[in-house]
């Protein structure tokens, strides 16, 4: 079963995404029970400092448990970084989303006595406009009529995935990243785990998380002592990562819906997505957002500077007419994922094999253990949520 099955079998059913195994999944979520009490009393060596990582770190920390997370670049945040200097509010970079109901904030907190102030807004389907241009014309009809009901992406309010890391999750963990730290190689091969970085420098565990995006060892940059097994190997040589592409243009007026989808939004071959990047935000600036990966998101990625942006600008110029894209544009900014040094793509695709992504989350020997979104149980996967719960069901499996 793919990504895409079980989610419109969840979707038939009416029930909300879940992340637990088989059929079950649909009405029993048990990541939203608290992380257990430990009797591991050794230390956890945390690689990367992602949404996945910093996850495990403030479990961990909740636990008393000894860890030391160490990130490849000079910042923490991985595929959820965001800037801050394009308009007067956050805009994010990588994952943007809440694709499951807002209450996965306080499942990530993991305590009950912490009060989420976090503002999130939906879509309003009967009203919000969404466009399709199959090539030749644009259709213009309500969100509802384009996606269904169940279309229930939330959109943070003023605030970012790495705004509501930095304010609940970081702070317990924060002072145990170590960066621009590259991981080259782990050997587990004895009790005590050895992870040596790229200039040489190794640290001591006993235990590992490795939370990395899959591109990572599937480009083979971080070795394994003993070599990782044959079905794990293979798992993840044969996945699927998506090319990722994100731009954000300013308009002087709004002339786009929420939406914009053309016939290759959505395919085994990657998605594209126009969409109000201001959407529910405060603010008076009009920011177009573009989201594409896979293959769409490879016809961007091959071009840059001018020639990039001219082609942007055309391809909603022949969407909406009248040059009013050329005409009313300001500026604009770029993210192409593939670019960044310890992502090299955006996410495993929506249509992989359930079975071989499940085979990515397993733990090996006790010892080493994944984390993120790609490493999950199977039914659900590449999003900041799935990167999230999966940290909490590596802790709860190496607590014991």
């Amino acid at each position: 079963m793919t990504r895409k099955e079980f989610i419109k079998l969840c979707g038939i059913l009416g029930i909300s995404l879940p992340f637990t195994s088989a059929i079950q999944a649909c009405s029993n979520d048990d990541n939203n029970n608290m992380v257990n009490s430990s009797n591991f009393d050794g230390k956890v060596i945390i690689i990367g400092a992602g949404p996945a990582g910093m996850t495990a770190g403030y479990l961990l920390a909740q636990q008393g448990i000894d860890f030391q997370i160490i990130e490849a670049l000079p910042t923490y945040g991985g595929r959820i970084k965001h800037t801050r200097n394009f308009t007067d509010f956050p805009i994010s970079l990588g994952g943007e989303w809440i694709h499951v109901p807002n209450s996965i904030l306080p499942e990530i907190v993991n305590d009950s006595s912490v009060s989420i102030s976090t503002q999130t807004q939906g879509y309003d389907l009967q009203n919000d406009l969404s466009g399709y241009f199959n090539g030749t014309s644009l259709e213009l009809n309500k969100l509802d009529n384009h996606f269904g009901n169940d279309f229930a992406d939330l959109k943070f309010v003023g605030s970012s995935w790495l705004d509501f890391f930095e304010t609940y999750v970081l702070p317990s963990a924060q002072s145990k990243i170590t960066y621009n730290m590259p991981i080259t190689a782990i050997d587990y091969s004895t009790d005590e785990i050895t992870v040596t970085a790229s200039n040489g420098q190794s640290f001591k565990a006993d235990k590992v998380i490795v939370a990395v995006p899959v591109k990572i060892l599937q480009n083979g940059m971080i070795s394994f002592t003993p070599n990782l097994p044959t079905n794990k190997q293979q798992a993840i040589s044969n996945i699927n990562v998506w090319s990722g592409f994100k731009a954000f243009i300013k308009f002087t007026t709004k002339f786009y819906p929420a939406y914009l989808s053309f016939p290759n939004s959505e395919s085994a071959q990657g998605q594209l997505h126009y969409y109000d990047a201001a959407y529910a935000q405060n603010t008076s600036d009009n920011i177009l957002g573009l989201f594409s990966t896979g293959q769409p998101a490879e016809v961007y990625q091959n071009l840059s500077g001018d020639a990039q942006r001219d082609y942007i600008l055309n391809e909603l110029d022949t969407v909406f007419g009248n040059n009013v894209a050329s005409s009313n544009y300001i500026e604009h900014i770029v993210q192409n994922w593939n670019a960044e040094p310890y992502a090299n793509g955006a996410y495993i695709t929506s249509y992989e094999d359930s079975e071989q992504v499940e085979i990515l989350g397993q733990s090996i020997s006790n010892k080493i253990y994944f984390a993120g979104d790609a490493y999950t149980t199977g039914n659900d996967w590449s999003s900041v949520h799935t990167a999230a719960r999966s940290a909490k069901r590596a802790v709860q499996e190496m607590v014991g």
